[in-house]
């Protein structure tokens, strides 16, 4: 094939839009859900043209865009192995399939980090989750903590208030980053109560949740609330190890370097979405794939130098003088 897409969400699958319109032949590998992690998102909002849409909703229109433009798709698999080999990328699957590329594009996205506290692991799924639109529906009226401060837990927190009794919002500031218009919409709602300046020290239970052990940072004060479920919004982490294999650069947190063209370090690859981190946006991540695209076909598939050792040349002297002006 032509083009490799690493990961089936917004950055990657318009990559593969442009690339199919351009006739390259690609295959898009997903290990999860096409739409990524769209598909967790209660709800999507100033997406245009779209006012407000739920995640699912956006996810699968993607996807059928996708499809109906002739993308090919492995999914549910996994890459779990990739390599250059002689001007070409080999790239081994969790399936056991083997697949060769000139150009691969990751779109790995971030995965949520994890509080990092007792209970969390050993609850998981028992009480504990990081997906509001996945296991909403087993609260309902039943009461729920909501940890975080950021745009994904005050969409959950809203979204959860439609079907638990009680929300806590459990925050280690006075005030949420998210949207102020979001914030004020959440905290409206008769059944969100907020923690402010407080932290999660432990989740409590047995053999499910059963509370919450918090903290207050401003007294130190320690208190046991009673709780049915643990939803976890605390910021994500790159799912970057598969192409750091491979050699492609990083900053110190994970997420891939890129330039402004959406190349990395290693030619012939590109990364596109929350894998190469701020702002994660769905808006941000379709310019991204939209980019790499483009600079794919014009200069690896189907422009003049066509994936020669003058591309690769001219590719590391690029990127090289970009990584440098932006230090």
């Amino acid at each position: 094939m032509d083009a490799l897409v690493i990961g089936g969400g917004p950055g990657g699958l318009t990559a593969a839009i442009y690339l199919v319109r351009f006739g390259a032949r690609v295959l898009v590998v997903e290990r999860e859900a096409l739409g990524g992690r769209v598909t967790l998102n209660p709800l999507v909002e100033n997406y245009p043209p779209f006012v407000e849409i739920p995640g699912e909703d956006l996810a699968r229109r993607f996807a059928y865009h996708a499809e109906s433009a002739g993308v090919e798709f492995l999914f549910p698999d996994e890459v779990i192995d990739l390599r250059a080999d002689s001007g070409r990328f080999v790239a081994a699957t969790r399936s056991g399939r083997t697949l060769t590329a000139r150009v691969v594009i990751v779109g790995t996205g971030a995965e949520e980090r994890e509080l990092g506290v007792p209970g969390e692991r050993e609850l998981y799924g028992r009480g504990v989750s990081y997906c509001a639109v996945c296991d909403g529906p087993l609260f309902r009226g039943k009461v729920v903590a909501v940890v975080g401060g950021g745009e994904t837990a005050a969409i959950s927190g809203i979204h959860l208030a439609g079907l638990a009794s009680k929300v806590y919002l459990v925050h280690r500031r006075n005030r949420m980053r998210a949207n102020e218009a979001r914030v004020r919409r959440l905290l409206s709602l008769p059944n969100v109560e907020p923690v402010w300046n407080t932290v999660v020290e432990r989740i409590v239970g047995d053999e499910r949740v059963e509370g919450v052990l918090l903290r207050d940072l401003k007294t130190g004060e320690k208190k046991e609330v009673a709780v049915d479920g643990v939803f976890i919004f605390v910021g994500v982490r790159p799912v970057s190890g598969l192409a750091r294999s491979l050699g492609v650069r990083t900053d110190e947190r994970g997420f891939i370097l890129v330039d402004a063209r959406q190349r990395t370090s290693v030619p012939g690859v590109y990364a596109v979405g929350d894998v190469v981190g701020y702002p994660m946006q769905i808006s941000k991540a379709v310019g991204d794939g939209t980019r790499a695209a483009v600079d794919a076909f014009e200069e690896v598939l189907g422009g003049p130098y066509g994936g020669s050792e003058e591309v690769d040349r001219r590719w590391r002297e690029e990127w090289e003088a970009f990584d440098l002006r932006r230090r």
